[in-house]
Parts: structure tokens; C-alpha cells; sequence
């Protein structure tokens, strides 16, 4: 039995000049439902009924998360850091990430 977890979506964005690692995980996804006060099981009806924030958002605590995990400290302002991803044209990059992270693989189904 394959335990491996392969929900994982790696890229980098540009904020305030600078390109910073983001990771996409179920730690990232932790900290997204925690902080904005959402459940896993709803999930799907919060990125679909606001697009224009939470794909963003999902950018942010990627950030947040590769941060945790490399001992660095990351506190943007929410607002701040959303602005520039929609207006940067950024918001493509996460929502291929995240999809990446998101697809079921059927390796190994029969």
C-alpha cells in the first residue's frame, strides 16, 4: 500500500520585486482553511464563489508555507499581496499549481 502523499504544487511568484518560493501542500491548505476560516468540505464552494481572492490567497499561503518549511519569515499583508497577484497577471501561475497539486492520479488503480 503506497501511503506517499502527492498532493504537491511548486512554483514561485513575484512580490514587491522579489521571486519567492511557494508550496502548495496539505500544510498550505492547513493554514489556508485555518486563518480564513473555512472546512476542507467546502473548499471548492469558497474558490469558485470569489476566484479573484482566494486563488490569490492560495498564492499567499503557499508563500507562507515554503516559508515555514525553510525557517523564514513571511508576513505580507494580505490585501497587499492579492492586489499584486491580479495585477501582476500571476493568477494563472497559482491555479496551475494548484490543479497540479489537486489531480488524482490513477496510478496503480485497476
Amino acid at each position: 500500500m503506497d501511503l506517499s502523499n502527492n498532493f504537491r504544487g511548486e512554483f514561485k511568484v513575484t512580490f514587491k520585486k522579489k521571486e519567492l518560493d511557494a508550496l502548495f501542500t496539505m500544510n498550505a491548505l492547513r493554514l489556508l482553511l485555518k486563518n480564513e476560516k473555512t472546512k476542507l468540505e467546502s473548499f471548492d464552494e469558497w474558490v469558485s464563489s470569489d476566484p479573484l481572492t482566494s486563488i490569490p490567497l492560495i498564492g499567499y499561503y503557499s508563500v507562507l508555507n515554503s516559508c515555514v518549511y525553510a525557517g523564514k519569515k513571511f508576513s505580507a499583508n494580505k490585501e497587499v499581496f492579492i492586489a499584486e497577484m491580479l495585477d501582476s497577471g500571476q493568477l494563472e501561475l497559482i491555479s496551475e499549481a494548484m490543479a497540479s497539486a489537486m489531480q488524482v492520479s490513477d496510478e496503480g488503480k485497476k
